[in-house]
């Protein structure tokens, strides 16, 4: 509608001339009282006369201001209508997203995070988690007042969970990312939680992986063991599970075993967590059941919270073996 007045107005002015300003009106108004009022030879002019003609003058500059000011607050109007309805168009729905963040990440932590862990949220992420199937008894609920998230063993850092602790939570309280879900303001992530402090838990990372690459190639020698490009290069750099390592390296004691892949299912983990996952191909498909057989027998932490036959990308039949996150620190699993 103000585009179609914008035209109507310009039409307008173009079709006849431009109305004289209230001032020249004025002007022209009272000079035309002093021309009767001076010319006293005809004494033509009345008092009713002066009287019509002030009155005039005053109504003419009452119009013109009106009509002035009428033009000037529609002009104000019109811009300020456009920028809104813009604005309104193109803004996300911010709501709708945070929910599928929630909704993913819930589903995430049920089915990949080991049961019983103590996991720390915003009371809306947590009933979200509830949803999920988490246990009500796993969850430590963050109130406002909540000074930091050190009881849990995981924080799940929503948008809420961030503005409350700030800066630390990275920092100092839960400085490995294990997983994330969504981007920019409204993405979540799921942290593990250290109680002695990220200097202490940077400095045990580091003699960790040292570890690991030593435990990586005690496997890589093991005679029983084939090993793919992939999974070499992964055990030679240390990027994996110590229960991986020590539950293949008992296997590699009673039967051949082939290291297809070691993999992960943490979207967006940092390059500091461990791959929890791996597919172990066999020479024969009786090597197949004897793996998940002595698989099935391993008690916690060794465990795998998967353990099924499949078939790799090639086709090749596989055994996959998965542990429940978080990785430990330590080849002992704790």
């Amino acid at each position: 509608m103000g585009e179609q007045q914008h035209s109507l107005t310009s039409a307008t002015g173009d079709s006849r001339p431009a109305n004289p300003s209230w001032p020249t009106v004025a002007a022209t108004t009272i000079r035309l009282w002093f021309e009767r009022h001076h010319n006293g030879g005809r004494r033509a002019a009345s008092r009713r006369q002066r009287g019509v003609l002030v009155l005039s003058a005053v109504v003419a500059m009452a119009i013109g201001a009106l009509v002035t000011l009428a033009f000037t607050q529609h002009g104000q109007q019109l811009p300020a209508a456009r920028p809104s309805d813009a604005a309104q168009s193109t803004t996300p729905n911010q709501l709708a997203i945070a929910a599928a963040n929630r909704s993913e990440a819930a589903a995430w932590i049920a089915d990949q995070v080991l049961p019983g862990t103590v996991i720390a949220c915003d009371p809306l992420m947590c009933t979200a988690l509830e949803a999920a199937k988490v246990p009500a008894s796993s969850l430590y609920v963050l109130q406002p007042a909540t000074p930091d998230p050190l009881n849990s063993v995981v924080v799940v850092a929503t948008p809420a969970v961030r503005n409350q602790f700030g800066a630390r939570l990275a920092t100092v309280y839960a400085p490995q990312l294990i997983a994330s879900f969504g981007s920019g303001a409204e993405r979540i992530d799921v942290r593990y939680v250290v109680p002695d402090g990220a200097a202490a838990f940077q400095a045990s990372l580091a003699s960790d992986r040292s570890a690991r690459i030593t435990a990586g190639q005690l496997l890589l020698s093991n005679k029983n063991v084939k090993a793919s490009a992939q999974a070499r290069a992964a055990l030679l750099a240390g990027d994996v599970d110590p229960r991986l390592l020590v539950t293949l390296g008992l296997l590699a004691h009673e039967m051949p075993v082939q290291l297809v892949i070691f993999d992960d299912s943490s979207p967006g983990a940092s390059s500091t967590v461990p791959l929890r996952g791996a597919e172990i191909g066999a020479a024969k498909s009786a090597g197949l059941s004897a793996m998940l057989t002595f698989l099935a027998a391993q008690r916690s932490p060794y465990l795998p919270a998967v353990h099924q036959l499949a078939k790799s990308a090639g086709g090749q039949p596989v055994v996959t073996v998965q542990f429940d996150a978080p990785a430990p620190l330590g080849l002992g699993g704790s």
